[in-house]
């Protein structure tokens, strides 16, 4: 499996809701998490793909 690390900051949280959104329903992620202190932490978003 392959992960994508998408930066989408922090502000409002509209972005990072919107994109977990298309996640939930997307055929080719596996899954996805927010990102933890090293990798971002709430302005990063980790997808694992298939």
């Amino acid at each position: 499996m392959k992960e994508v690390t998408i930066i989408h900051g922090r502000g409002a949280g509209i972005l990072r809701e919107g994109l977990a959104d298309m996640f939930r329903h997307h055929k080719h992620v596996t899954s996805f998490h927010k990102g933890h202190y090293n990798e971002g932490g709430d302005g990063v978003t980790v997808v694992t793909i298939k």
